[in-house]
Formats: structure tokens, sequence, C-alpha cells
């Protein structure tokens, strides 16, 4: 794939995360045997890329380095890092790396899981010289899953999303929390451009493939901050925009100087007269009658996912829990059968296990019963334990005779002896003292119990 550059999204502080977050990278939560970000760097890999830029917060690059040396990737990784200070959206993120990007490049977040193929997407692409192509799931994957703790009501966040059924070509795309009771389309979005369809149960996966020009005019729109919620929707409204003569009066100039007018998106595509002849000769024109693609010049496509194909964001506790607790039935669609479930450096001794996955040095004693559940890294279960239906995070420990049945344990938590939890949350860094009895409870140093509201 060596016509395009791909950019993992990895510096993400897992804000909708801070039932089992902690101090980790987001991009390093445990989902199963590998950290997060293994899946789509994983993705990346069985497309023939053979590099990738993974943006980092500059504090925790050691860290990522470090865990994925421990996994089983050949690809080469260039660690873009940006300041751990700074409130750098995905937008302003792209700005900072713009040096690095020196061709068309598929941008992913760390955050997703998923065995679909890229190319579909990247064929559209091709095909209709698109300025943008992003990718779209069913959504749905973690409605059958409940949380443990306090009951909650998740209200899942949802887009509105218009795509012109013939063409797959994007209308819009809008946050549904911005649109009270009533959505407007403008006219022209309709006029001579067939059926639109407007969705609201389709994920955005965060994978788009995008021109050069593209980042190119980003970069000159510094008050743009985050990539999906405010430049994706921008490009797109920006579809419709006529190119302006090659040169425009600077009123600002008392001598009329004549300047390129940078601000305006097509001053960025290089769109030749050789361009619009292959475009008017193209295959994939919509009309014999009309101009190629109403004259647009900027164009932005979607595709859809096949139904059957796995596809989850891990940007929410709930999808976090979801994809833990269905990974071992749908390992050999996701994976293949090249990485097992247990990793080849943990350390398992027990006898009675059913359904489990343990990622790398995780320690499960003698004298255990584990069914139905996922250990992460570092974590340790010492004798006499009983844990069933529940995620053990990195380094959480759990001391001799407790029983966990349906309970999150958060990153370095410890869970001391003779404890009986039933579908709790345990933060992480908590120590939960001994003998303690809970049920359906979220205990967290924050507040001792805390009522979830997923977002």
């Amino acid at each position: 794939m060596s016509e395009f550059q791909a950019v993992v999204f990895a510096a993400g502080r897992g804000t909708r995360l801070p039932e089992v977050l902690g101090d980790a990278p987001k991009c390093l939560l445990p989902v199963g045997p590998f950290p997060l970000i293994w899946y789509p760097l994983n993705l990346l890999q069985k497309h023939n890329f053979s590099e990738v830029i993974v943006v980092v917060l500059e504090q925790e690059k050691l860290e990522i380095q470090s865990a994925l040396e421990n996994t089983p990737l050949k690809l080469k990784l260039d660690y873009a890092t940006i300041p751990s200070d700074g409130d750098f959206g995905t937008a302003d993120s792209l700005r900072y790396i713009y040096d690095k990007i020196k061709s068309d490049f598929l941008v992913v977040s760390c955050d997703l899981v998923s065995n679909v193929s890229l190319y579909p997407l990247i064929n559209k692409f091709r095909e209709h010289d698109a300025a943008l192509a992003m990718l779209l799931f069913p959504s749905g994957f973690e409605s059958d899953v409940v949380m443990p703790g306090p009951k909650s009501k998740h209200k899942p966040e949802r887009d509105l999303i218009g795509i012109h059924a013939a063409t797959q070509r994007l209308a819009f795309v809008s946050a549904a929390s911005d649109c009270e009771e009533t959505l407007n389309i403008q006219r022209h979005l309709l006029k001579n451009r067939g059926r639109l369809d407007v969705y609201s149960r389709l994920v955005d996966a965060h994978v788009y493939v995008l021109k050069k020009w593209v980042i190119d005019y980003l970069r000159r729109k510094e008050n743009i901050s985050t990539f999906k919620g405010e430049f994706v929707p921008h490009l797109i409204k920006k579809q419709h925009s006529k190119r302006l003569p090659k040169t425009v009066q600077d009123t600002t100039s008392e001598v009329g100087v004549v300047t390129k007018n940078e601000d305006h998106i097509l001053h960025y595509v290089g769109h030749t007269i050789l361009d619009q002849k292959v475009t008017q000769t193209s295959l994939f024109n919509q009309s014999l009658s009309q101009d190629p693609y109403h004259g647009d010049i900027v164009r932005c496509y979607s595709i859809q996912a096949p139904k059957e194909d796995i596809g989850v964001r891990v940007n929410n506790t709930l999808s976090f829990l979801a994809i833990n607790r269905k990974l071992a039935s749908i390992w050999n669609n996701l994976c293949g059968e090249n990485y097992p479930l247990i990793s080849p450096g943990a350390v398992v001794k027990s006898t009675q296990t059913k359904e489990i996955i343990a990622a790398d040095n995780a320690k499960l004693s003698e004298k255990t019963s584990l069914n139905f559940s996922v250990f992460g890294p570092n974590c340790i279960i010492n004798p006499k334990n009983i844990v069933a239906n529940s995620l053990i995070m990195s380094n959480a420990v759990v001391e001799e005779g407790c029983n966990i049945d349906n309970c999150i344990i958060g990153h370095r938590a410890q869970v001391k002896s003779g404890s009986v939890l039933k579908n709790c949350i345990i933060g992480p860094n908590y120590v939960v003292e001994e003998g303690t009895h809970s049920q359906a409870v979220h205990l967290s140093n924050a507040d001792q119990f805390m009522e979830i509201d997923i977002q």
C-alpha cells in the first residue's frame, strides 16, 4: 500500500472511560491478550502497510512503545509526539505532524476493533478522486451487554448522516444532539441529486482516506480543533464550493496587490484541464446529460461495512466491556488462528478454567476457578479464588479467598482477602478492604460510591 501513508491517533485521554482508565494511556487498555491500539495496527498490517505514523502524547511514548514491542507486530512505527501539557484536538494533532504527511493518507483511531476490509473504502476514494472517504458501521455491538455497578441508562452518542443513495456521496454529517426537534436540509442537497437517505444508527468508524491537499487546507484552518466533530462536517459542506478566479484583489492593500485566495478550499485542489477531461470521460459519471459530479471538484464519500463484519469503537466503558465479553466468541473471525487467546507470556497454573483470556505476564495461580473472564497484563490472581464473567485489568491484584462475579476490577486495583464482589466496578488504584461484601456498586477513589452516567 505504498500509495498511502497511515496515521493512527493514540493521544486521546479517554475522558469517557473514567471508571476503568486511571492514569494509563487509553490506547493501552487491555482488550483480550493485546492492548487496544494493537487492533487497528494489525488491521493496517493485514492491508499491506509496512509503516505507520502513531500520534502519541510525549509523556506516554515510552510506555506505548514498550507495550507494542511485546506484541507480534511487524510494522515500522514512527512515533509522532505532541506536547502532553497542551489541549490538542485531533485536527490540531494533524497540523502538528504536517511535515510527516507527503502523500494521500489514511487516518485511523486507536480505539477501532474490526475485521473489515478497507479495500472497498480505498477503491471508492480512487474511483471518484475523492477528497474524503469515510467508513461507517452498523450500531448496536454493545446493545445486549449490561454494565455492572449501579443501575444506569446508556445514552449512545448518535450522528445524523445524509448519504445520496445512488452514489454513496456524503451530503452532511452532524451530531444528533445538535438537532433539537427538526433537521433542516438545504434544498440544493436534494435538487437533481436523487434520493437522500438520512441515517441515525450508523457509527463513524473513524477511518478516513484523505487527499494530501486536505491537510494543506486544514493547516490553514487553525480555528478548527477536532477532526471528526468540526473538520469532517466542514469539508463535506465545502463540496459545493465554486471555483474563484486564480487571483483576487487584496482589499486590505493600498497598492492593490494581487494575491491568491488562500482561505478558499479550491485554492488547494490541483484540478487541471487534464483532470477535468479525465473526469468527463470517467465511467463513474452520474449522468451523461449533466456535468460530472454536478461540477463539484471537492467530493466526499462513505462506505458502509457489511453487517456480518465486526466493528466497534472502544470509546466508552460499555463498549470496552462489550468487546472483552464477546472477544472469545469472535476471535477467529477477528484475528484468525495465528494469535492465541492465552498469551505465551501468561502464567496459568489453574486447572479449572473455561473460556478465559490472559494477556502477557498475567499470573493465574493454582487452586482457582476461572470462567468466562479476561485477565489483563501483569495482573495477579492468588490461590483459592473464584472469578467468573469478569474483567481483571492490568496490574490488578486479587488476594486469596475471594469470589468475584460479573465485575470490572480496574487498573492497579487491589481486592483484599475474603472479599465477595458481585456486579461491581472497582476503579483504578482502589483498594477493596479485607472481607468486603458488595453488590452492584462502583467503588472509586474519587467517590466511594458513584453512579455511572455513560455518555
